[in-house]
């Protein structure tokens, strides 16, 4: 970890991959597909990793998408009207793009059993049947009085049906061989938002907002029952196999539903009743949320993993066993990025705070995240020490959480409630595993010393004390930190600036030590050397700057970035520092030089916190583009490249040198011109000129290259021509080439309108010149003239 660091690769990219609208599983439950804006993400359900991505960003919106049921191709509607057939598995390819015929957007699509005929309801109230194959539709039904919502086949293929809904609340049922509407039925009372099949298709089962399940018999399409289920439904399913806790040995027909309050229950037809219920909020504060009533979007079921993937009002992703047990969650999208931060022994979890009042704990290996319930706005701060978190919000409160090393689960140890406003910044103390206090400010403009809880406090959850209080700045406090030995206490402000605090025994009091005075906007960041006697801090004015903590001066200033650093950290043994900026930015300091190494672009928008393992070989950074970026240290790996590079050009110079001496010119050409040597390649050229015979030499040599070789030999010529002591013998390979070579081939070469335009320059030049000079001898001959008829 000495040596200095001089590049990171970018490792991975976590983005939003679920912005809201429909989800679709794969046949085998193994990948999701997701609408993210203008395109469709596919994602890894096991890595949690974005294995494809469907579409062009310049498109239009897309409306509606659907799978074919051997996965290999997706159809996307787009807000334009057009339907966009592509084969995405191995290279991404679109197949045909068609009209939908339709007069407005498509908003509903389904497949037959056999996967040759394709429904389309659309918001101008018809529904259209294509036929995939032949590429035209078959059937235009007409009917319904608002925009249709759902469109679904019956399961046998025998039976050409198809049952529809739209938001004038009215279920049809649609046969395609007489092309007729053959029910129309207002069993429900509100909008129809699922229907499902039982295996067979004797039985169907319609369930909506108006919160009732119709059961149907479908041999006469009449609702034999209807079942209240007093929730607003999401989706209903007849999975294969229900919950272990349902009697299996009771015959009754059963069928899953989903509430939009997010209550998955297995629900008896005969009795009418709930067998077995789960609830999959993150936790009961979600009842009395504002989103309560819509805390679950959209429901899909997987017969083969036999699960449901739910999507939330917050776009996050839910994975439920057969049990409706919470198996995985995913993060759809993360908004803007406030602060990240690496997590437990190993490094094996991430702590990120968005503009949500989550607390959001990722595994790096699968990118399952627990989203975590406590505060009741913004987590707006965060900071770390070995497994223990601790977080500032805006609802005026801090909490401190704790990663379990053996499951991995966190929890929250303690609440602290004391500020009476918004905590923007926190910080954990550092000299032990577990930390003695933890230290808050935000805008209230005060800071508070909180004594850590005791293991034995913490059970439920503890609540913390004030150690201490000091009115610490004129404005908002933005960040925080404490010295590695626990005794000082760093704190940065809008008031452009920082302030030093002794901390005393006890924790009874915070003493003044020093006021740093240079930036010209607020403190973003301060941060304690590991290492040496200095404070580092960061500003809105663009810089960073060193502060000695024995006299208290500004020992170094850093100037690059173009606008607000907003975070920064030190690392190689506090040789270097790493910083982030507003403009998008990541950059990598040497302390000894002032000097910036190296600038990352990761983000398209400004970079709020970076953060890095104890190792330092990866570091992450996260910003307003709800992106986080894994960077990793690739100094080693690139130092190890460079010298086997510069091994393997002494060892080719050498076998150059041989061959030259060895008048082997043929291959010591294609050598000089594949390590990019111009003028090794000149001198060969000019050694085979002095041979007897040279012209013809030269010539037979130039017709022995590849036309890869001439078109670098003609680059060199252009280099050449640029000289006049030169210009003879690329004059003499251009001649050769244009003699030799046929024109279709030659135009071809890359970079060829480049190569004639800059050989024409010079070489017009060269002409004058050559001009000039005969004009001088006939000059000379004239005055030679002269005085021979003088005398």
């Amino acid at each position: 970890m000495s040596q200095l660091k001089t590049s990171f690769a970018l490792a991975e990219k976590y983005s939003a991959f679920y912005t809201g609208g429909q989800i679709q599983l794969s046949s085998d439950g193994k990948k999701l597909f997701c609408e993210c804006g203008k395109e469709i993400k596919v994602i890894d359900l096991q890595t949690g990793r974005t294995t494809h991505t469907i579409g062009e960003a310049e498109e239009e919106d897309i409306t509606r998408f659907i799978l074919t049921r051997d996965d290999e191709y997706l159809i996307l509607a787009t807000q334009n009207q057009l339907f966009r057939q592509w084969k995405w598995k191995e290279e991404k390819t679109l197949v045909k793009t068609w009209r939908s015929v339709h007069n407005a957007p498509v908003t509903s699509l389904a497949f037959d059993p056999t996967d040759t005929l394709l429904s389309s309801g659309s918001a101008d109230f018809t529904i259209k049947v294509w036929d995939i194959t032949r590429g035209y539709f078959t059937h235009n039904f007409r009917g319904h009085t608002g925009v249709i919502r759902l469109t679904k086949f019956h399961p046998s293929s025998q039976r050409l049906q198809l049952v529809s809904a739209a938001e004038d609340y009215t279920i049809r049922v649609w046969d395609l061989t007489s092309s007729a509407c053959i029910v129309s039925s207002q069993c429900h009372a509100s909008l129809v938002t699922s229907v499902a099949f039982t295996d067979g298709g004797d039985t169907m089962y319609s369930a909506g907002k108006d919160k009732v399940v119709c059961v149907w018999k479908t041999d006469k399409w009449k609702v034999f029952k209807t079942i209240p289920v007093l929730e607003t439904i999401v989706a209903v399913f007849v999975p294969l196999e229900f919950p272990s806790l349902v009697d299996e040995d009771d015959d009754d027909p059963k069928f899953v539903s989903v509430t939009a309050k997010g209550e998955v229950r297995v629900i008896n037809v005969k009795t009418g009743k709930s067998e077995y219920s789960n609830s999959c909020r993150l936790s009961d504060a979600d009842i009395d949320s504002d989103n309560a009533d819509a805390y679950v979007t959209q429901a899909v079921y997987s017969s083969d993993i036999n699960g449901i993937v739910l999507t939330t009002y917050d776009q996050n992703i839910v994975l439920l066993s057969k049990d409706f047990t919470c198996e995985k969650q995913l993060c759809g999208h993360l908004d803007e990025i406030l602060s990240v931060h690496f997590l437990g022994e190993g490094d094996t979890h991430i702590a990120v705070a968005t503009n949500t009042d989550l607390l959001k704990v990722f595994r790096r290996d699968t990118w399952e995240c627990q989203m975590l319930q406590g505060h009741d706005d913004i987590i707006t701060t965060l900071d770390v020490c070995g497994d223990f978190i601790i977080s500032g919000s805006k609802d005026s409160s801090i909490r401190v959480w704790q990663l379990a090393p053996d499951t991995g689960f966190v929890t929250c140890l303690a609440l602290g409630q004391g500020h009476t406003q918004a905590v923007q910044a926190v910080a954990l103390a550092r000299a032990a595993l577990r930390p003695a206090f933890m230290v808050s400010g935000g805008v209230d403009m005060t800071i508070k010393i909180w004594a850590f809880p005791a293991e034995a406090d913490v059970i439920p959850m503890a609540t913390l004390r004030v150690a201490a209080t000091e009115h610490g700045h004129d404005k908002d406090i933005n960040c925080l930190a404490v010295a590695p030995n626990d005794k000082i206490i760093a704190s940065g402000s809008h008031d452009k600036t920082a302030k030093l605090w002794a901390v005393s025994e006890g924790l009874h009091s915070l003493t003044l030590l020093a006021v740093l005075r240079g930036h010209r906007r607020g403190i973003w960041a301060v941060k304690f050397s590991p290492v040496d006697q200095i404070v580092a801090t960061s500003s809105g004015d663009g810089l960073i700057k060193l502060w000695g903590l024995s006299d208290f001066a500004c020992v170094r200033t850093f100037e690059g970035h173009d606008s607000s650093v907003l975070s920064i950290m030190f690392i190689t043994n506090g040789k270097q520092i790493l910083s982030s900026g507003s403009d998008g930015l990541l950059k990598l300091w040497q302390i000894k030089t002032s000097e910036c190494m190296k600038t990352f672009d990761g983000h398209d928008a400004k970079v709020w916190a970076v953060g890095g393992t104890k190792e330092e070989d990866f570091f992450i950074s996260g910003g307003a583009d709800s992106t986080l970026v894994l960077w990793k240290d690739v100094t080693e790996a690139e130092e190890a490249e460079r010298q086997e590079k510069a091994q393997k050009l002494v060892l080719q110079e050498q076998v150059l040198s041989n061959l030259i001496a060895d008048k082997k010119f043929v291959r010591a050409l294609g050598l000089a011109i594949s390590l990019n040597k111009p003028f090794r390649a000149l001198t060969i050229l000019k050694e085979v000129m002095k041979q007897e015979g040279g012209e013809e030499q030269l010539e037979r040599l130039v017709c022995k290259l590849r036309m890869d070789q001439i078109g670098s030999l003609l680059k060199f010529c252009v280099e050449w021509n640029t000289n006049s002591r030169n210009y003879f013998p690329a004059q003499q390979v251009v001649n050769l080439v244009l003699r030799n070579f046929l024109p279709q081939d030659l135009v071809k070469l890359p970079g060829m309108q480049a190569i004639v335009e800059g050989f024409s320059v010079y070489t017009e030049r060269h002409l004058q010149r050559l001009d000039s000079l005969v004009m001088d001898s006939h000059f000379v001959e004239y005055c030679h003239s002269c005085m021979k008829h003088s005398s």
